[in-house]
């Protein structure tokens, strides 16, 4: 009797994630999530609704992925930074699964998500610490994780402040990006200039870019591209949160265009 109960419930969660894409996919994905991570992403998903897992269990049992990735990246060689690489993005697309099951299931909650942006984020340290290891720069791997966490913690301690409402405008970029938006005053560059800015820099296109970097030898770049962006990210951040905290820079929603 269980295991027909069982059975039926999978069937009807592969079958709502059949019926609505909105459950498969989210709008802040990137181009390569859209076009490649979500498409394999699906059909793991559907395989996984046959078991009763749970979407915190599958994000805690993914994270050993990055684990064994920097096992590879210490090494340095050739070889091993390209597996180290290709298995952080097999993470990026693993990741993907634990919303979709979530979505599928109804289980989404306040936990999964911070849950899941812990391990993304413990994730992102351990890349840049191993690869400066592997590639004897340590000194540079550390710089890029200090300004990762400083970034991070930066926009958790101002989200209050730099908290704005949701427009269509706004749709493809995080909540927690949306305030450094407005108040950096980067929508003076243009709408246009800062969604192309944010979707070139999304964590699935960095990783994606990442693995290209390693495969043609570049693996240099990798530590270089991303001690600048967290720079970037972090000065963005220090901007909008003074600003928020001064009152300045606040902009009145634009209504959503037709």
């Amino acid at each position: 009797m269980f295991g027909q109960r069982h059975c039926k419930t999978a069937l009807q969660d592969i079958s709502k994630l059949e019926e609505n894409t909105d459950l498969m996919s989210k709008p802040q994905d990137g181009f390569v999530s859209r076009f490649f991570n979500r498409p394999i992403s699906r059909r793991i998903t559907r395989f996984l609704l046959q078991f009763p897992i749970h979407p915190n269990a599958w994000t805690i049992s993914i994270f050993a992925l990055p684990l064994i990735a920097c096992l590879f990246l210490v090494r340095g060689d050739y070889v091993s930074l390209v597996i180290g690489a290709a298995i952080f993005q097999a993470f990026s697309i693993l990741d993907g699964c634990d919303g979709e099951i979530a979505r599928a299931k109804n289980l989404e909650s306040k936990f999964g998500e911070r849950l899941d942006y812990f391990c993304d984020f413990a994730a992102s340290l351990l890349y840049v610490l191993a690869l400066g290891l592997g590639l004897h720069r340590s000194s540079e791997g550390m710089v890029c994780a200090v300004l990762i966490t400083a970034n991070e913690l930066l926009l958790r301690a101002g989200k209050s402040k730099m908290l704005v409402a949701s427009s269509s405008s706004h749709e493809s970029f995080y909540t927690r990006h949306r305030g450094v938006i407005v108040h950096s005053g980067l929508l003076n560059l243009g709408d246009r200039f800062v969604w192309w800015l944010f979707q070139l820099t999304k964590r699935d296109m960095a990783v994606f870019v990442f693995l290209m970097l390693a495969l043609i030898g570049l693996a240099d770049w990798i530590l270089h591209l991303w001690t600048i962006v967290a720079g970037a990210s972090l000065v963005l951040s220090t901007i909008a949160a003074i600003r928020a905290g001064s009152g300045a820079g606040d902009i009145v929603p634009r209504e959503p265009r037709s």
